[in-house]
């Protein structure tokens, strides 16, 4: 989704109508901070609850391709043209991808919360980043010489009034 108006953080201040103008006929604008930090997106609340609305459309759309579908090939045809990165997973690992992203995308849905998908796709990409790479995988899968032993486990320490840290 591309946003076409990009507004400065100083906008605001200076020019609030013009702001809520340029919102109102966009449905949404960029507000750019100079080195603070990140960018801010202003939208209409009827945009916000529109992409909402899509959003548990797609969800519940996915999950029922995704639970109903009879045939495993495709499935795996479906995510894989989704997804072109799955095809360096081991096929007999692939399979626990669809429900683990079909669950956490529908509870980042419920939630409007979407850190959780961003970093379960993350761990997925380097699964497969690591499987792509012959040399990296052989590494990976060991003998270790600089094995150091078991971990302990580690020491729980209870503060004054008795909480654990």
């Amino acid at each position: 989704m591309t946003i076409e108006a990009t507004l400065q953080w100083s906008d605001i201040a200076r020019n609030p109508r013009e702001v809520a103008a340029t919102v109102e006929r966009e449905g949404e604008a960029r507000l750019e901070r100079r080195g603070e930090g990140s960018a801010f997106i202003l939208m209409t609340a009827s945009r916000h609850e529109a992409a909402s609305t899509g959003m548990r459309i797609a969800q519940s759309l996915l999950r029922n391709a995704i639970t109903h579908s009879s045939r495993l090939g495709d499935l795996d045809s479906l995510l894989i043209d989704t997804f072109p990165w799955l095809r360096f997973i081991p096929e007999s690992h692939r399979h626990e991808f669809a429900p683990e992203f079909v669950a956490t995308y529908e509870a980042c849905s419920e939630l409007d919360v979407w850190t959780p998908l961003q970093s379960l796709m993350r761990e997925w990409k380097a699964t497969a980043a690591i499987y792509a790479d012959p040399v990296l995988a052989a590494k990976l899968q060991g003998p270790f010489d600089d094995d150091l032993g078991q971990v302990m486990a580690p020491e729980v320490v209870s503060d004054d009034a008795g909480r654990k840290e």
